[in-house]
């Protein structure tokens, strides 16, 4: 056992993280995988209540595999990478008809899923089963990098191959779920990407970034830049004589996926006016609402709400409360100001 995984399984034993809502003894091997999709992109706090409220609506592979899809995205609807919970479905209903409904403990049968990289694999064997397999998500890719002095961006494949290497190295094959756990909480507790708690990091005294006094330095952020692209959108709110509202049930594919929001176009006049009148002839503008901005990852997109006159409208138009719990967060909050 290395000398990392020695100080994490000891530093683990005292304030690592034990009580989640997915950890249970023995551990649940759905709910583990439920729990490392659903920490994919999102941070421990936010996702505790969704993952509490999921499980309650599936408590079982079974029941999320013949679960109704708007169910399914209306449970998920704010937790965003919507494609997360598509191919969390799609998985469900492959284990259920391939599996019996239990999650096989074949990492290459568990990688072949929909939505399960190498990584994610490793932890659901590794938490589920303990059965020693390396894991690499952002907190330890941060963790190795820099205990390690890991020179260059994650985008380059030599890089990725040596934290690989270095993950393996590192994984115990005793204790293995405990040393998996522990530096995925090193990585959220301690080093976190600014301003790490190196005097309370049980790993810093090996640590080459913090005996350097390198820890800005690593991982290494990628040349070029770091602004996000800009898009911008118009919503279009229609409303009947009812004060109902219209909602159009996104494709599976881009952003919202499989949700119910408002009909979209270019914020040009032009396109806006066009747009209108192919919904109904007979609907007119009423007014623009406040734009505002909705942050991705990897770019940031401005929307105009605009309220229109949509009369006779019936076919998809709901009341303003239905679907609140299946919409993208900014059309949540649009209907709210209505």
């Amino acid at each position: 056992m290395t000398e990392l995984a020695k100080d994490l399984l000891e530093w683990f034993e005292d304030n690592g993280r034990k009580n989640l809502p997915w950890q249970s003894s023995p551990p649940n091997i759905y709910h583990i995988w439920l729990s490392e999709i659903m920490l994919q992109q999102t941070q421990v706090t936010t996702v505790i209540s969704y993952f509490n409220n999921f499980i309650a609506n599936f408590p079982d592979i079974k029941s999320l595999a013949i679960a109704d899809d708007d169910k399914v995205m209306s449970a998920w609807a704010g937790l965003g990478y919507y494609s997360r919970a598509r191919n969390l479905h799609k998985t469900a209903k492959i284990i259920n008809s391939k599996y019996g409904g239990i999650l096989p403990t074949n990492f290459d049968q568990i990688l072949s899923l929909p939505g399960i990289g190498p990584s994610t694999a490793g932890a659901i064997l590794s938490l589920g089963s303990d059965i020693g397999m390396p894991i690499l998500d952002g907190n330890v890719k941060r963790v190795l990098a820099r205990y390690y002095r890991v020179e260059g961006h994650y985008s380059n494949s030599s890089v990725m191959r040596e934290l690989w290497r270095l993950a393996a190295l590192n994984t115990p094959q005793t204790k293995n779920a405990k040393y998996t756990q522990a530096i995925m909480d090193i990585g959220a507790i301690v080093c976190t990407p600014k301003n790490p708690s190196c005097s309370d990091c049980p790993i810093s005294s090996h640590c080459g970034a913090f005996l350097n006094e390198e820890q800005a330095l690593y991982p290494s952020k990628k040349k070029g830049g770091s602004s996000k692209p800009e898009k911008s959108i118009a919503l279009l709110i229609y409303t009947n004589e009812k004060n109902e509202i219209f909602l159009k049930k996104k494709p599976d594919q881009g952003i919202w996926g499989g949700l119910w929001s408002f009909e979209e176009c270019q914020d040009i006049e032009s396109t806006i006016s066009k747009t209108i009148k192919k919904h109904n002839n007979n609907a007119s503008v009423i007014r623009r609402l406040k734009a505002f901005k909705h942050t991705f990852t990897h770019y940031n997109l401005y929307i105009s709400p605009i309220l229109v006159d949509s009369p006779g409208g019936h076919e998809n138009y709901f009341h303003k409360s239905y679907h609140l719990k299946g919409l993208p967060a900014p059309v949540t909050k649009i209907i709210q100001a209505l």
